[in-house]
């Protein structure tokens, strides 16, 4: 710790509980009471918060190792999170002063002060808390301090920035700043482009709004989905010129509120014209009863004041400017008409929604045993009834037409009328398709059943790759993560954030999920180049409230990286998975250039596993990925059959790589061998050994359960991953493929050394007899006559079907399909030789578009 923040800290211990107004270094002591709130909070052990009744601040350490996430890099010295204290919910990645052009020194220097004054009889107290960093000059650079300044009273932070001229010739400053806040998926006005003094960004949904205002300029403001530039110009229009020696400081206030109107509000106030503004209470009604969650959207005089958002009682009350304004009001993606205001002091407004009729539906699901389970809930309006629009993508229970629920049971307003009903809970249960009548003033009650259909002795679904905010790629809600992978019943998923290690642990408790979902920390390693060089791994050691978690860093080369890996946790016995590789890059065309060499060859040992989605396309195999009708990508699950007659035994997985939460989950998914079919004793080292060793079913439905053992042996079946010695040159594959209600199979394919034939082709067309209409959709014994020693496949599917609406409009495009890693057959006792078939086309390198090749 800098000497000069110790001694204050040990000077200011006595006082943080009494004093209105703090700065202090996060600690294990002062975590609980200090971190802000927010899906976007970064903070660690040894950043700094700055902190008053009204607003937290939390700047990082100014180390040159300081990283927010994966995406929000170099953050040292600079303001990571930032929450208004009546709503904490962080939504800022970070403010970088001077953007980013300056590295600041570990050295910090901080100050507190306070007094309190009686005049007339009345007590007042006053005090400010400062934070300094600072970047050293050169001769071809000024040096650069940035003072952050929090007073007693105020809502919003002072960022003030200080240029010396270090140099020997004068210098024309460029005064800019950017701050990252990534608007793709979420509800996310900017500040339209252009000159203006206030530039802010709001984010709807998750009620927190931000501003920045530098008085004396006005501020060029330039935002795309992540990022915007402010580029400040001074009023007078004169160049900043400072001589050798010389210092220019500028001041930039940082505003921070639930919504734009709280930004617009404190921003006035800081300007001295807080007096403009009066209090109003807005109130939303339909049919006479308050509306909770409703958004209303202002525009008073030319100019928006934002979107705010009723509470439970239905209301809300800001500071607007007085006069007439513009509300506009939508309820869960429903707009209707505009509404005048006139709005004077402390006036009461009901805003009544005459085409707004709402009722309430109350649901419950339950399995076949009446046990209260996790689903998924999707509602369509019917005729003329909206489908609802509760949220974004990156949301938790509500999201967009879906609700999440842990526990089995909905209970949400919605517009009158009929609405069609999809619930479900993955794969092994049936859906329920039905429908569901709201009337005006009313509850309308659903209690569904929804059997488990599919059974899976000794098998447990997992999805290996998920990701949220934490990631740093994306803005989803961690806790809305672990929902989408309960609600569509995957069973054990290790969370595998992008370059950072973390924990589902906290939701799974906090949602009582315990009996329906096993954890076990992991990671993805995202290095360059992309998208090759990226690893999931688990189990790693989870460090909480530190950089990165305590994960390994990235590398340039995918071979280091995996020995990285390999080593990391004192050379821990780990499952290493080879993320949505180009099987062509990687293993036969290390440069790239088209042109086979070794591939990344340090590495083939290193990985126990690699993906090979999109399965599907295996049904029709191509040479090439197609979409569109255009080639994009090597065929990746075919590739890999052409690996493991090569030799290698590297096991293939799906997953589904999801990063958002409508219907993000349970598109892909994988069943791994399991001594318990019991969630809650599920044994973590199991799940990493069993799959280290292929011991794994590859589906995005369908469950393929599949045994070979040699004909008329008595020895016990072999599974997927494992040998199998048939000097007889004869084996028994004991195929069995089951489905819900909600999509089927016609096919059934024995892929030996990943070759069709004629006798171990089966599909609903050539032998219907073999295929049921239940959920049992084939169970045969089929013998299998080897020349030599094979690998075996079982490939299961539909070649026309499509899985459908219940996994959504990306998932659902799928082919329903599912096949078992190989089993290895040695049939001359010498152990399994692979017969080196390249399947008709060359083995893979690096694809590249037609005309480039």
């Amino acid at each position: 710790m800098p000497v000069a923040l110790c001694i204050w800290l040990q000077q200011h211990a006595t006082a943080t509980d009494k004093s209105p107004v703090i700065v202090e270094e996060l600690n294990a002591a002062n975590w609980e009471t200090l971190v802000p709130q927010g899906k976007e909070v970064d903070a660690i052990y040894g950043d700094l918060v700055l902190q008053n009744s009204n607003v937290r601040a939390v700047i990082a350490k100014p180390v040159t190792t300081r990283n927010a996430n994966m995406t929000v890099r170099n953050v040292g010295g600079c303001l990571i999170d930032f929450t208004t204290r009546k709503y904490e919910s962080d939504q800022l990645s970070a403010f970088f002063p001077a953007r980013r052009a300056f590295g600041f020194s570990p050295e910090t220097a901080v100050a507190f002060s306070s007094s309190v004054e009686v005049v007339n009889g009345v007590q007042s107290q006053s005090g400010e808390a400062t934070l300094k960093v600072v970047a050293a000059g050169t001769q071809e650079n000024p040096s650069l301090t940035v003072t952050y300044a929090l007073h007693i009273d105020k809502h919003y932070l002072e960022v003030e920035s200080a240029w010396t001229n270090t140099t020997n010739a004068a210098l024309t400053l460029v005064l800019e700043d950017d701050l990252r806040a990534d608007a793709g998926k979420e509800d996310m006005p900017k500040t339209p482009n252009g000159m203006v003094e206030l530039c802010w960004f709001h984010d709807i949904f998750w009620q927190q709004a931000y501003g920045v205002y530098a008085p004396g300029f006005k501020i060029r403001c330039n935002s795309n989905a992540r990022e915007s530039v402010l580029v400040y110009e001074p009023v007078d229009g004169k160049p900043i010129v400072v001589k050798p020696g010389e210092t220019f400081s500028m001041m930039r206030l940082l505003f921070v509120a639930q919504d734009l109107s709280g930004v617009m509000a404190d921003y006035l106030d800081a300007r001295e014209q807080g007096n403009q503004l009066v209090e109003a209470k807005l109130t939303v009604q339909g049919d006479g009863r308050h509306v909770a969650g409703a958004r209303i959207a202002l525009k008073c005089g030319d100019e928006s004041w934002g979107t705010v958002v009723t509470g439970e009682d239905g209301s809300v009350m800001r500071r607007l400017p007085s006069g007439t304004c513009e509300a506009t009001v939508s309820v869960a993606g429903q707009n209707f008409p505009m509404q005048q205001l006139t709005l004077a002091d402390n006036g009461q407004h009901v805003l009544e929604l005459a085409e707004y009729h709402p009722g309430n539906a109350s649901i419950t699901v339950t399995d076949a045993e009446g046990r209260a389970i996790p689903a998924k809930i999707e509602f369509k309006g019917n005729n003329q009834t909206p489908t609802p629009n509760w949220g974004p993508e990156t949301a938790e229970h509500f999201v967009r037409n879906l609700a999440y629920t842990a526990n089995g049971k909905v209970r949400t307003e919605l517009a009158a009328g009929e609405y069609d009903i999809t619930i479900s809970h993955g794969p092994e249960y049936d859906a329920e398709f039905t429908k569901l009548t709201v009337q005006p003033g009313k509850t309308s009650d659903l209690n569904v059943t929804i059997p488990r259909v599919i059974e899976t002795p000794g098998w447990v679904s997992a999805d290996f790759h998920s990701h949220s905010s934490p990631s740093g790629d994306n803005t989803s809600s961690q806790r809305g993560r672990v929902l989408n992978l309960a609600a569509e019943h995957v069973e054990f998923a290790p969370c595998t954030e992008h370059n950072r290690v973390s924990t589902y642990i906290d939701h799974i408790k906090a949602l009582g999920l315990e009996p329906f979902l096993a954890t076990v920390s992991g990671m993805e390693l995202t290095g360059t180049p992309l998208p090759l060089n990226h690893q999931n791994v688990f189990p790693l050691t989870y460090r909480p409230r530190t950089q990165d978690g305590g994960a390994p860093v990235t590398d340039v080369s995918p071979e280091t990286q995996m020995e990285r890996i390999a080593a990391w946790d004192s050379n821990s016995v780990k499952l290493i998975q080879q993320n949505h590789p180009d099987i062509g890059w990687l293993f036969y065309d290390r440069d790239g250039d088209q042109k086979p060499d070794e591939g990344y060859s340090r590495s083939f040992g290193i990985m126990n596993v690699t993906e090979i989605h999109p399965i599907d396309p295996l049904l029709n195999p191509t040479r090439y990925q197609i979409y569109g009708g255009k080639e994009t990508g090597n065929q990746t699950a075919l590739n890999w059959l052409q690996l493991l007659n090569q030799g290698f035994r590297i096991y293939g997985v799906v997953n589904t790589d999801s990063h958002y939460n409508f219907h993000g989950s349970g598109g892909l998914r994988i069943w791994v061998k399991s001594g318990t079919d019991d969630p809650a004793k599920i044994s973590l080292d199991e799940m990493r050994d069993n799959a280290r060793n292929g011991k794994i079913v590859m589906s995005n439905g369908p469950y393929l359960d599949v045994t070979f053992r040699e004909t008329g042996s008595a020895d016990a079946p072999v599974i997927a991953g494992q040998d199998l010695a048939a000097e007889s040159k004869k084996v028994t594959a004991s195929i069995k493929v089951q489905c819900p209600n909600w999509f089927d199979i016609d096919t059934v394919i024995v892929l030996v050394n990943g070759r069709r034939h004629a006798n171990l082709t089966f599909s609903r067309d050539t032998h219907p007899d073999m295929f049921g209409k239940d959920a049992l959709k084939f169970a045969h014994d089929v013998e299998i006559e080897l020349t030599e020693d094979a690998h075996l496949v079982v490939l299961t599917g539909h070649r026309t079907q499509l899985i459908g609406d219940v996994m959504g409009p990306m998932w659902g495009t799928q082919h329903p399909a599912a096949l078992n890693n190989p089993v290895f057959v040695d049939i001359d006792g010498d152990g399994f030789k692979a017969n080196k078939d390249t399947l008709d086309i060359p083995l893979p390198v690096k694809f590249a578009e037609e005309d480039k090749r």
